[in-house]
């Protein structure tokens, strides 16, 4: 389930909006400014509603400020404003909003809205990472590349060194080998990059992730 978080005071409103999107949304609510950039600043929502008019930070500060923040500059904003208000449906705009709302609700209007603006992210999101996809392909092929030719260069050596090791230097013959073994896993990478067809990610260290090469 996709999560709202709305900014509102009125506990009037608060309750018909809940009724309206409980049954499929999860929804997050705060009564003021301050309180909603926080939740929206500590858990970025899929989308938020936010009233105009707040006790302290008005909505359109709190929409500039979230605009401003890559946390949550992506997350769709739509204003609840009054009946033919134009002038706050103008500011909302400017300030950043994404799209307005008018009081009194109708459900169906505000549904559609709501699923409109949702759909929208998560297509961009999607063209996002097909991408990221396509650059981390193209790398991918052109590493490949790159490598193969030392790679193919080092398994000769070691062919002509194999050949011109005495008869009795077996621990000699050991190393090789075991140098070749370690070359069989680069060249089992390079392959690997060379055919990627996804993204995979694993833990590295200190919270940030790696390529797992193993299941890309």
């Amino acid at each position: 389930m996709e999560r709202i978080l709305i900014i509102e005071d009125s506990k009037v409103v608060q309750a018909q909006l809940e009724d309206i999107l409980r049954e499929e949304y999860l929804l997050s609510l705060t009564d003021d400014g301050a309180a909603g950039i926080a939740a929206a600043l500590e858990e970025p929502p899929g989308l938020i509603l936010l009233d105009v008019y707040l006790p302290g930070i008005d909505g359109y500060e709190v929409c500039r400020r979230l605009k401003e923040d890559e946390r949550t500059r992506e997350v769709p904003v739509i204003f609840i404003t009054s009946l033919g208000a134009e002038r706050e449906k103008v500011r909302g705009f400017e300030a950043g909003a994404d799209d307005y709302i008018v009081k009194p609700f109708y459900p169906g209007e505000l549904r559609a809205r709501i699923g409109l603006h949702l759909a929208s992210r998560r297509e961009k999101r999607l063209a996002v990472e097909i991408e990221k996809l396509k650059l981390l392909r193209e790398l991918a092929v052109a590493l490949s590349h790159e490598l193969n030719n030392p790679l193919t260069s080092l398994f000769g050596l070691l062919h002509l060194a194999g050949r011109e090791t005495p008869d009795d230097g077996t621990q000699l013959r050991r190393h090789l080998a075991e140098i070749r073994a370690e070359l069989e896993k680069v060249r089992f990478i390079v392959e690997k990059l060379a055919t990627a067809s996804r993204v995979a990610k694993t833990d590295y260290l200190l919270g940030e992730e790696m390529l797992d090469l193993r299941e890309i």
